[in-house]
């Protein structure tokens, strides 16, 4: 066991402040919310039907004693769980006390809201894509041409000596030559997408290339389900268009078989606000680390990788992960 540092002078109040936000029900409540979600302040007083201003005194107490932190995105601010220190003195009994919370279930109503939360966030990208589909690949072409990273992804998928006989699913692929790629490597490839608009467009680009192993779902990734789970589910440049992406990967591995593959492109964060009007993005960018926290809660071992850096600024990070043995 690891030594913990020695209490400070101070360690009274700190002890004080951290049982002062555990004893309340509704600090209790956004707390398990946040396991692994961000929401902003208005979002948290929806799910939880409080009043805004009781809502920030709450969110005041939890991040003074260091269980929230905020994060920017843009011109918005959204709250999430802190990282916890791994050395200060009251790390044990934190951790402790967060691990058993998180056994708890929400409540129906806390369920219920917060997926009306989801749905509000799935149906501002849905009403995106339905309105600029025309011009979504040369928006996206903005911030991160395939061109400029497929190179890599080759070296990704080639690195990992997956058979022909791979069964592919690409959640989202819109017009993106990647699908072509993916088609001429293996036996067949399963597009799904919540837009009609985004699918029409797909199915054009399969079309002209004359991929004949390619097959289409128009579904909603939430809800997806397979007759058989999949060797490899690749999402590029898709998650930062989800409305939770940490649920994302556990969605993820109920799709894919044992040991198969997630292969996930998607940006670093980013302060390009600009990117939500233009490519409809919920969300600028990911943290690394929040990426592999995430798979890993999810039951996903972490392989390679690799990050990019393109001229205009952003930076990409491809990873692939594999889905732990049964």
């Amino acid at each position: 066991m690891i030594a913990q540092p020695l209490p400070t002078p101070t360690a009274p109040a700190a002890i004080l402040a951290l049982s002062k936000a555990f004893a309340d029900p509704l600090r209790l409540d956004v707390l398990r919310l946040l396991q692994n979600n961000s929401f902003g302040v208005m979002e948290l007083c929806h799910i939880t039907t409080t009043p805004q201003s009781g809502m920030s005194h709450h969110l005041k107490i939890l991040t003074g004693c260091g269980l929230l932190e905020t994060k920017r995105e843009g011109t918005s601010i959204f709250y999430r769980r802190a990282m916890l220190p791994q050395n200060g003195f009251l790390s044990d009994l934190t951790k402790t006390f967060l691990e058993t919370l998180d056994q708890t279930a929400l409540s129906p109503e806390l369920l219920k809201t917060r997926q009306e939360i989801y749905d509000d966030r799935s149906q501002q990208s849905a009403d995106f894509f339905k309105r600029c589909a025309a011009q979504l690949k040369e928006n996206q072409d903005l911030v991160a041409s395939f061109e400029h990273y497929s190179g890599c992804v080759g070296d990704l998928i080639g690195n990992e000596n997956l058979p022909r006989e791979t069964r592919v699913i690409e959640i989202g692929a819109g017009e993106s030559p990647l699908l072509t790629s993916l088609s001429s490597t293996f036996k067949s490839v399963l597009v799904v997408d919540n837009s009609a608009e985004m699918l029409k467009k797909t199915k054009a680009r399969v079309q002209q290339e004359q991929l004949k192993n390619v097959h289409f779902m128009l579904q909603d990734y939430d809800t997806l389900t397979l007759d058989f789970p999949a060797d490899l589910l690749v999402c590029n440049m898709v998650l930062h268009h989800l409305p939770a992406p940490a649920a994302f990967f556990q969605k993820a591995a109920g799709l894919i078989k044992p040991k198969g593959k997630l292969l996930l492109i998607d940006l670093c964060p980013h302060q390009q606000d600009w990117t939500r009007d233009i490519c409809g993005d919920l969300w600028l960018g990911f943290e690394p680390d929040d990426l592999d926290l995430w798979a890993s809660a999810s039951g996903f071992q972490r392989g390679q990788g690799a990050f990019l850096g393109l001229k205009n600024g952003f930076q990409l990070q491809l990873k692939i992960f594999t889905a732990h043995s049964l």
